[in-house]
């Protein structure tokens, strides 16, 4: 009740501020240019926001300026349909988070940097992080929910995650930032680019560092380093080479993550404004594993990735987009148990096809994807989705699809000890299956855009663990098994109203049902209710501006059997900026306001925390 109190307190505070700035201003137009703003990863073409036929989020360079976050999980917090349990500080892997119901960490959300697979940052070898790279570096973020195999493949049953790094301006550019605050917390950056007539690069080099763990609510020595390069050849002005070469090096108390990406591109656009890309990635997971009580595992993850892909206009009611996806996996892991040893490839060939349908006011997706695995052999998915322009401010956007999810590495491979209990792998596992429904109302009047979004996802043969007869050295021994089945449906509202031209107010909330089938318990980390409320405020001759957010989650539970209880929280922030100069910026942080415990009061949490940094830029 007490963290309700709070909410309440916060949003009446808001609300109150808003009304009195109606009264005394007259009606400004909806600003809109962020749904003329282009995107990509819904279909893999280009669209702008407004006329992406499958629901789409975009989180702008903006948002991400104005927020006050230190990692990609701190943003992500204020999207309807997020769960983010984790602390706003470099290093937290926020591995417990969610989306629609269904786990970032066990691979049921894709991750994308770029448009290509990543791993690692999350709980252990098979774990995968919204945390992969310091907030300075991102340009932008693009969210599908829903499932997304049709054009990606395994993992995106929940919807997938794509992580824009910043692009190589026209101008020369260069920038540096440093930042400091509680718990050795420290960003710092510096970056540059520019275009030499047809050649231009962009090097970006980061570090960060926290006294703070990945798992949350712990302390550790964090340190994170990050090189980041991109390389533009304009062969003509329709063709162009790019290049990517990308290192980062994360360190913890007990465990070390070094990452390489190479990732290098060809895309020319023919007179009849047909598309060819080819695209291809290295991508080496080098990880070094080891917590007190757990099996030390160490070794290489590596993917290797190439995909032609074309798009062509068909008249003018069709696009097509087909493309073909070779990607190799090697999995070498090394367990100190001195008799277990993972030396493993796999095999995908995958094959898409989609149809873009303009028979205005309606749009459709037709779209199915077959993959071909060395191990699992053949799995199709199929989506449609569609959109109909009801009027110039009003859509209305409809989708159902197929996906799968590969059971993940430490499923499949890795033995070792997991504290009171050991982890048996199984490689007879089956993918997991499911089928996912939504249907989305956007609406954009004078001063408001509001989006309602209703869904459901249905998933068989889950994977869970079953203990065993056997024990070693006295500890219980767990398997996977493929039995079970959940599923997730709910409700997500979200409300933009631009009061006058420098206030706006963001209203965010999710309503889910999430529930497994086999065991009638509530899935983990899946409050039934999460508000959200944010503010922005200009004061452009004073260059000032204001951010405040809460966040606020009802009771949910921290383990299958539903026996683990997380009490309702909130959590509010506050972020002041002011130009100094016209070069330089400062900003000053307030995180979690009212020390909120996270719904956990027995776990060691950070409290109110604060931050400030310098941004300068030439």
């Amino acid at each position: 009740m007490y963290h309700k109190e709070k909410f309440l307190t916060a949003a009446i505070f808001l609300f109150g501020l808003v009304q009195i700035s109606f009264a005394q201003q007259t009606e400004y137009p909806l600003k809109t240019y962020y749904l003329d703003e282009v995107v990509i990863t819904a279909t893999k073409t280009p669209h702008k926001l407004k006329d992406v036929p499958i629901e789409t989020i975009l989180i702008t360079k903006e948002d991400i300026e104005n927020s006050n976050s230190k990692n990609v999980s701190k943003i992500l917090r204020d999207i309807s349909g997020f769960n983010i349990r984790g602390e706003n500080v470099p290093g937290s892997s926020a591995y417990q988070s969610t989306l629609r119901g269904l786990d970032f960490d066990k691979a049921y959300v894709l991750v994308l940097i770029n448009g290509e697979r990543i791993l690692g940052g999350g709980m252990g070898e098979y774990g995968v992080s919204v945390n992969q790279l310091p907030v300075e570096m991102i340009e932008r973020i693009e969210i599908i929910k829903g499932p997304a195999s049709a054009l990606y493949g395994s993992d995106a049953i929940g919807g997938v995650v794509n992580i824009i790094t910043k692009p190589i301006p026209e101008k020369p550019l260069f920038t540096s930032s440093v930042g400091r605050g509680e718990y050795d917390t420290y960003l710092a950056g510096i970056s540059c680019a520019q275009q030499i007539g047809k050649f231009g690069f962009l090097a970006n080099f980061s570090r960060e560092g926290s006294k703070r763990g990945r798992y949350s609510a712990s302390e550790d020595d964090f340190t994170g380093e990050y090189a980041h390069t991109k390389f533009q050849y304009k062969i003509s002005s329709s063709t162009t080479l790019n290049l990517g070469v990308n290192y980062d090096a994360l360190k913890w108390e007990y465990s070390t993550e070094k990452k390489s990406r190479i990732s290098p591109s060809f895309e020319t656009t023919f007179s009849d404004e047909s598309v060819f890309k080819l695209k291809a990635y290295y991508y080496n997971l080098n990880f070094d594993l080891f917590s007190p009580g757990y099996t030390r595992r160490f070794g290489d993850i590596i993917f290797t990735q190439i995909e032609p892909q074309y798009t062509r206009p068909f008249g003018k009611k069709h696009v097509l987009t087909t493309g073909i996806e070779c990607l190799n996996r090697d999995v070498d892991i090394d367990v100190s148990t001195d008799t277990f040893f993972v030396d493993k490839k796999t095999d995908l060939l995958s094959f898409y096809l989609q149809d873009e349908i303009n028979l205005s006011p309606f749009n459709i997706v037709l779209g199915g994807r077959v993959d071909l695995h060395s191990v699992y052999g053949i799995e199709y998915n199929p989506k449609i989705s569609a959109m109909w322009n009801i009027s110039d401010n009003t859509r209305l956007r409809l989708s159902t699809g197929r996906a799968f999810k590969s059971p993940t590495i430490r499923q499949l491979y890795v033995f070792f000890k997991h504290g009171n209990w050991w982890n048996k792998p199984n490689e007879n596992l089956e993918p997991e299956k499911s089928w996912g429904y939504s249907v989305g109302l956007e609406q954009v009047l004078k001063n408001l855009h509001t989006n309602l979004s209703i869904f459901r996802n249905d998933i068989n043969d889950i994977i869970a663990q079953v203990e065993t007869d056997e024990k070693i050295d006295n500890a219980p021994v767990k398997i996977w098994e493929n039995y079970q089945k959940a599923y997730t449906q709910g409700m997500e509202l979200g409300i933009n109203a631009f009061i006058f031209k420098t206030l706006s107010i963001n209203l965010g909330y999710t309503y889910l049902d999430a529930k497994n089938l086999d065991t009638d318990k509530r899935l983990p980390f899946t409050s039934e209710h999460i508000k959200s409320v944010g503010i922005n405020y200009k004061i452009s001759p004073w260059k000032l501006s204001f951010h405040w957010n809460t966040n606020y989650y009802s009771p949910c539970f921290s383990d299958a059997t539903n026996t683990k209880k997380i009490i309702d929280y909130s959590i509010s922030g506050f972020k002041f900026t002011k130009g100094i100069t016209d070069k330089l910026d400062f900003s000053f942080e307030i995180d979690n306001i009212f020390e909120s415990n996270y719904g956990e009061p027995n776990k060691p949490w950070l409290g109110r925390t604060i931050f400030g940094k310098l941004f300068f830029k030439l």
